[in-house]
């Protein structure tokens, strides 16, 4: 199990690569923008109706739309394989609120006019699938009595025309499940009803679920980095947690506090992200309501060419209450910068570093750049008592 970010951890060196991690605009006038989709530097983004693709490597990026659902089907989640994309859909008429099942499509993006080719039908609910090498899983929902449910995991080959559903896992507790990823041989679930996520070791028949992380708050989607960081879409902010180190903690990567959607009764609250991905060091994030995709640096990515001197600088103590000493071996220290979470430089201390007073912050999370006369940087999560 691994608990949610404390604001008491130790401080973890970082290297800065770009100070302005603040919510940035990058497209707008989405139709309900939810899960994405990556393929290279190619996002697929999927609206309720809509399925739009970017090429985020070009100059002026735009949404190309791509294919539209057909009346009563709702789109939950898209997977790419190869020229196909798999996508996932609700059959469910609102003026009736009658709910018909759920649908796995194939899209030949090849020959979008062709319309889609149906791969698995069910009457019950599909919540999620994922695709891992060319072999697709999915969680579908069997209602066993008046909204009792029992949750199973089917898998097929997704190079299979005409494929056979495999039962993997049955009785699974898992609620609802907004995302799945899967690396060596485990399955991380977004479970929306337990505000967690959950694991299932797939390499055995034996295996139960596991609380992984606990503690998260109207968690919605994830995405797997090529480094085996697992980034968790927590309401309004970005989380992630190395999911190849068994004693890694969640940490912090950023939150967004300038969009806000109402809730049923009219307050206002952050909006929340929906899904994100991860190309570069660039994150990409959707906010459903308000129909966009925004980015935001992360500024956690570690440099490993530097990882083996993070023993050399030295700040505390951490948690401070009034006076922060910085000491850097074998170094010397040009200035150190101390930043909010998004990015505002908030003061510069260019002497005194034996004795820097931050007795007029607020509590909370910081980040402080040190630069040294070498020219190399460093950046530490500094928290404020």
């Amino acid at each position: 199990m691994r608990k949610k970010l404390l604001f008491t951890f130790v401080a973890t060196i970082l290297v800065l690569t770009n100070s302005n991690s603040q919510i940035t605009d990058y497209i707008s006038g989405l139709n309900s923008p939810t899960k994405m989709t990556l393929d290279g530097t190619t996002i697929y983004i999927n609206g309720w109706e809509n399925i739009y693709s970017i090429d985020t490597s070009a100059g002026s990026p735009s949404a190309n739309l791509i294919y539209t659902l057909p009346a009563n089907f709702y789109c939950y989640k898209t997977q790419k394989l190869g020229n196909d994309l798999f996508i996932l859909v609700e059959n469910y008429i609102e003026a009736t609120d009658e709910f018909f099942g759920s649908q796995i499509l194939k899209l030949d993006l090849t020959n979008t006019s062709a319309g889609t080719q149906v791969i698995v039908t069910t009457t019950n609910f599909i919540s999620s699938f994922t695709l891992h090498n060319n072999t697709l899983f999915y969680l579908e929902e069997i209602e066993t009595a008046p909204d009792v449910f029992t949750i199973s995991l089917y898998s097929f080959d997704a190079f299979d025309a005409t494929p056979i559903p495999t039962l993997e896992f049955n009785n699974l507790d898992t609620g609802v499940v907004e995302d799945m990823d899967i690396y060596n041989n485990t399955l991380y679930m977004s479970a929306r009803d337990f505000e967690m996520i959950k694991s299932l070791d797939l390499s055995s028949s034996a295996s139960t679920l596991e609380d992984y992380v606990i503690g998260l708050n109207f968690n919605k989607g994830t995405f797997l980095s090529q480094n085996n960081e697992l980034y968790i879409c927590n309401a309004h902010q970005i989380e992630k947690i190395d999911v190849n180190d068994s004693s890694a903690d969640l940490v912090f990567v950023g939150d967004q506090t300038i969009y806000q959607d109402l809730d049923d009764e009219g307050n206002p609250y952050y909006a929340n992200f929906r899904d994100v991905v991860l190309i570069g060091n660039t994150l990409y994030m959707t906010l459903e309501e308000q129909g966009r995709i925004v980015t935001l640096t992360d500024m956690t990515l570690d440099n490993e060419a530097f990882s083996s001197n993070k023993n050399s600088l030295k700040v505390y103590p951490n948690p401070v209450k009034d006076i922060l000493h910085v000491d850097i071996y074998n170094e010397a220290i040009k200035t150190v910068e101390l930043y909010n979470l998004n990015g505002q430089k908030l003061d510069t201390f260019n002497f005194g570093f034996e004795s820097l007073s931050v007795n007029h912050l607020s509590q909370g999370l910081y980040l402080l750049k040190v630069s040294t006369q070498e020219g190399k940087t460093h950046v530490l999560k500094l928290v404020k008592e």
